[in-house]
């Protein structure tokens, strides 16, 4: 009988298998770019390790990628399988009937069913850090909260992956609005697993909401701590690179993106995410960014109809508006309206819903029809969080907003939204502070008088 690091049975015939299987746990929390390659091995030691063949189809589906779903329901088959060659565990079973749901298109039918598992099986981290992926992509912060505030405690510090676990919860506290707490959280982890890139990124997280950019920038200038990590990396940068923009430093947040965050010309959503939403922030502090968008487009062109994720969508609207190609972007928006209305999983017609506005409010914005694009962006705004995402993520679509209402000439509502900004920050905003300047004659106290100075207002451009 083997146990992996969990402290869980696992239906394994050899211990090279459990080996290679743990290796794959902690490369998985820790975002390993290795974790396939684990994954792999312990299927070789072992073709007939059905959980192996179910972790690899949900991995493979967190990538929202329509190409892959053949390679995942041949997961699915080959964990099915094994099972009926060999029994498994009730727990290894439910991570085969999540992939299962996932595949039917019901994700949250799955999330579910993986927080089952953790009932009974506290530590075990597969269903948690999954779980947790999976609600972080519905857009399901409450959710994904309690079942941490329910497992954490059940890690002692003594475990191997105690700190990771703290990483998940210290995200989850920052997306529910706790960052004294998730700040507690996240720098234990990274004490308890310096390689815990999620509970580094989560500290990052609350030094943007909270106004905190030295910080922030001392945080994340040294990338030793997640060389590790898959094109999560990437993302660690653009934090970064978020630092920077907020210091004025656009030339430095420039060659951010151009050497480390686009350096390899991806498609994958998240680093698509990660590019379009710098170009556009850089945009509107009034930065000509040249020819960037170009590239991202081409990437973003060829995944038009994928329909796998909203947030991934209106992103890969974005690239396609900064470029120019209004028809394929258009494109984008008309499917997310028609999934508003008309698709079969619940969970993309109510993301769609906020998205389809979000699609056509960012096309009007492109096209200078500011008031309409205040209308729309608006419309999407309070029930935006349904796209998935993280607050700073989606921070995108409110300074698109603002945007709108200023050059709408609706200068008593972009003042409100924007004192409310912050405040929230601390009065360290630049963002809010030179908008805020401008638009009271500069009357708006020391802190935003210093900010405006450094950045003037962005043009339409």
């Amino acid at each position: 009988m083997f146990h992996d690091l969990s402290g869980d049975r696992i239906t394994v015939e050899n211990n090279a298998a459990r080996g290679a299987w743990n290796d794959a746990l902690e490369a998985m929390m820790a975002h390993a770019s290795a974790t396939p390659e684990h994954l792999a091995r312990a299927l070789a030691s072992d073709p007939d390790f059905a959980l192996a063949h179910a972790a690899k189809g949900l991995m493979i589906l967190s990538l929202a990628r329509p190409e892959l779903t053949a390679q995942a329901r041949d997961s699915l088959a080959a964990a099915r399988a094994a099972v009926a060659r060999r029994a498994v565990a009730a727990r290894e079973a439910a991570a085969i009937e999540a992939l299962g749901l996932w595949l039917d298109g019901r994700p949250r039918l799955a999330a579910e069913k993986l927080e089952s598992v953790l009932r009974d099986h506290p530590r075990d981290v597969l269903a948690l850090k999954l779980s947790h992926g999976l609600r972080f992509m519905l857009g399901d912060q409450a959710q994904m909260l309690a079942v941490l505030r329910r497992v954490a405690p059940r890690f002692p510090e003594t475990h191997p992956l105690a700190g990771y676990v703290q990483g998940c919860l210290a995200f989850a506290l920052e997306e529910r609005g706790f960052y004294d707490d998730a700040e507690r959280a996240g720098r234990r982890a990274v004490e308890l697993a310096p390689g815990d890139a999620w509970g580094r990124h989560a500290v990052a997280h609350v030094f943007e909401m909270t106004g905190r950019v030295d910080e922030g920038v001392a945080w994340l200038d040294d990338d030793r701590h997640w060389a590790h990590a898959n094109n999560f990396r990437f993302h660690m940068v653009w934090h970064l690179a978020l630092f920077r923009l907020e210091r004025g430093q656009t030339a430095e947040a420039l060659r951010l993106y151009d050497e480390r965050i686009r350096a390899q010309p991806t498609d994958d959503y998240r680093d698509i995410a990660n590019g379009a939403a710098l170009l556009a922030r850089l945009s509107f502090a009034g930065v000509d960014v040249g020819r960037r968008w170009g590239e991202m487009a081409d990437c973003a062109e060829r995944r038009v109809n994928d329909g796998a994720l909203v947030f991934a969508d209106l992103h890969y609207a974005m690239a396609l508006l900064g470029a120019g190609r209004l028809d394929a972007a258009e494109s984008i928006a008309r499917h997310l309206a028609d999934d508003s209305v008309s698709h079969p999983g619940v969970e993309r017609r109510e993301a769609a819903r906020s998205g389809s506005c979000a699609a056509f409010g960012l096309m009007a914005f492109h096209q200078q029809d500011y008031g309409e694009a205040a209308r729309l962006l608006g419309a999407a705004r309070a029930n935006l969080g349904a796209i998935g995402g993280s607050h700073a993520q989606r921070d995108l679509f409110e300074q698109a907003y603002i945007e709108s209402l200023i050059r709408c000439g609706s200068h008593d509502r972009a003042a409100q939204i924007l004192r409310e900004r912050l405040a929230r920050r601390g009065g360290d905003n630049l963002f809010a502070a030179r908008r805020l300047a401008r638009l009271s004659g500069g009357k708006v106290g020391l802190v935003a008088a210093l900010a405006a100075a450094s950045t003037p207002l962005a043009i339409a451009h």
